[in-house]
């Protein structure tokens, strides 16, 4: 006895007889049955026709070998009327008079090919099949001469007082999927009605919305890969009456155990893209859908893609306003926490400024006079950007400021707020920091670099020199230790500390850089100490021109005067 395989699609695809001896199935062009289809691989299988027995096994193919819905993993042998699948692509064997009847396949000739079907919450596409005639109806054809009709006419004006409320009124959108289906149900008799969405990572159309409620979980929505490039690619309506032989529906077994008769596919065209597709079918064997009901289905989806993707608008805005409610309660804590009056000292000025480049900032600043007439002088930059930079960036200046009062040495206080942020942060957040404690009786500065931007100190007479970093930025390696340094201010020292934002501002490929950072300093020095604070970042906002700065920016400055 001989076999040959059929399929629905094109049942004389392969007219070969199966003889005795290997046939191995694959797209590859060295294969005995060579398969066009992109899921099936180059050496997918291969047939064993024995003189009494006929097998199968797999070739280690990608998307496997399936026999009557299993998978198998070894050799198995096969009956007339057993159903195959390699990858997506069905095919059924038959005996040498054409019959696949019998063993374990199912009865009334070949299978059809395999097609699209939707379970929520992601559908798979099929191959492409051939296209039956039916009424197609482009987007154009739905919405001209609509008041010419005096049947389509009616169908709208019933369906849009139906839907009325329901599309004007802001609602959350799973309520909306409802309610609108239900509108449409009273308008199109219907056994069902499927709202399915393209909102998926790779576009495939998931059923969001059914009618009755249930039908989504209950039932599968079984369509061709044809149907859905029809009305999601070429925005067209597609009117399917005669489904129970329509090679485009799934399994025949589902679909005449469905007992359907028509249906309807519409796309949901929002005026600008295809966001999905609105489906409807009818198992009453009085009902046949027409022309004009599928036009009057065709606006009915274009109204509800419109609210659809208006109420996605509204929950977007309506989050971004909360997000922006949040940001800027962030920011007036941020400000109430950065310094605001700033001390005076005698015998020194002191100013500071910090321009965030969003509206809360990761950087740092604090200016502080302790119990023991010391003034503590911070200066840092978190790690990242926007919202998680400033909470660190609080959490940061609200440890220090708890510290500052216990009379800790420099190096001491820095160590415990490292090990605070290794316990409490992420791996990816870290802080840079300048702490410095000037005593001005004596007029000696003992600070920490905890791998900060090296500070300039500007001295009459002598070179610029730059406090160095004496450890490794907080929180960024458990084995991180710090040491303090020393420095003196003589009469007329500067002391500039700032964030990189300043020497790190970028137009094009060019750095403000620290050259130009310190020749506005040497330029203004000799001015008061606001003027020289407002002259460096006037001259840094020169610049950048129209260029945003990419970074916070922060500049403290501390000159002694006498």
């Amino acid at each position: 006895m001989s076999y040959r395989f059929f399929t629905a699609a094109e049942p004389d695809a392969f007219p070969e007889r199966l003889e005795p001896g290997r046939h191995r199935i694959g797209r590859g062009s060295q294969n005995d049955i060579v398969v066009v289809d992109p899921s099936v691989s180059r050496e997918h299988a291969e047939v064993i026709v024995e003189a009494d027995r006929v097998a199968i096994r797999d070739l280690g193919s990608s998307n496997g070998t399936w026999v009557n819905g299993q998978r198998i993993t070894e050799e198995i042998d096969l009956r007339a009327g057993d159903r195959l699948r390699l990858g997506n692509l069905e095919l059924a064997l038959a005996d040498d008079d054409g019959s696949a009847a019998g063993g374990g396949g199912a009865a009334g000739g070949p299978p059809i090919e395999l097609q699209t079907t939707f379970n929520a919450p992601s559908a798979s596409l099929a191959p492409h099949d051939g296209v039956n005639t039916q009424e197609k109806l482009s987007w154009e054809e739905a919405r001209s001469d609509i008041g010419s009709r005096s049947r389509i006419g009616q169908m709208l004006l019933r369906a849009v007082t139906e839907a009325g409320q329901l599309l004007v009124l802001p609602r959350p959108l799973e309520e909306t999927f409802d309610q609108v289906l239900g509108a449409v149900e009273r308008v199109i008799p219907s056994r069902r009605i499927l709202l399915l969405l393209t909102d998926t990572p790779d576009g495939s159309p998931v059923i969001r919305a059914a009618r009755p409620a249930g039908q989504s979980s209950s039932e599968q929505l079984i369509l061709s890969q044809t149907i859905l490039g029809t009305v999601l690619h070429e925005q067209q309506a597609l009117l399917l009456n005669d489904v129970q032989s329509d090679p485009r529906f799934g399994a025949q077994e589902s679909v005449i155990l469905q007992n359907l008769r028509s249906a309807m596919v519409a796309p949901l065209f929002d005026n600008q893209q295809v966001i999905g597709l609105l489906y409807a079918d009818t198992d009453d064997p009085r009902v046949r859908y027409d022309r004009d009901q599928l036009r009057a289905f065709t606006l009915l989806g274009n109204l509800i893609a419109v609210k659809i993707t208006n109420a996605r608008l509204l929950e977007a805005q309506r989050e971004q306003e909360r997000m922006e409610q949040e940001v800027a309660a962030a920011a007036s804590v941020q400000q109430t926490l950065l310094a605001g009056d700033l001390p005076t000292i005698q015998g020194y000025e002191i100013a500071a400024r910090q321009l965030p480049c969003f509206e809360v900032a990761g950087d740092l600043y604090d200016i502080t006079r302790l119990d023991d007439g010391r003034i503590a002088l911070v200066v840092g930059d978190v790690t990242g950007k926007g919202l998680g930079a400033a909470m660190l960036m609080s959490n940061v200046l609200a440890g220090l400021r708890v510290l500052y009062q216990q009379e800790i040495p420099p190096a001491v206080l820095a160590e415990r707020i490292h090990r605070q942020l290794l316990r409490s942060s992420e791996d990816t957040r870290f802080v840079t920091l300048f702490l410095g404690f000037l005593d001005p009786a004596t007029h000696v500065l003992e600070f920490v670099n905890a791998g900060h931007n090296a500070p300039f100190l500007l001295r009459d007479g002598e070179e610029v020199s730059t406090l160095e970093a004496t450890g490794m930025p907080l929180g960024l390696l458990p084995q991180a230790t710090y040491e303090a340094g020393r420095i003196e201010m003589p009469p007329g020292a500067l002391l500039c500390v700032f964030s990189d934002g300043i020497p790190e501002a970028m137009v094009g490929e060019e750095f403000y850089g620290e050259e130009r950072f310190l020749k506005s300093l040497d330029d203004l020095r000799r001015q008061g100490i606001e003027q020289i604070v407002d002259g460096t970042l006037e001259d840094l906002t020169r610049f950048l021109g129209e260029v945003p700065p990419a970074d916070d920016i922060t500049l403290l400055l501390l000159r002694r005067t006498s």
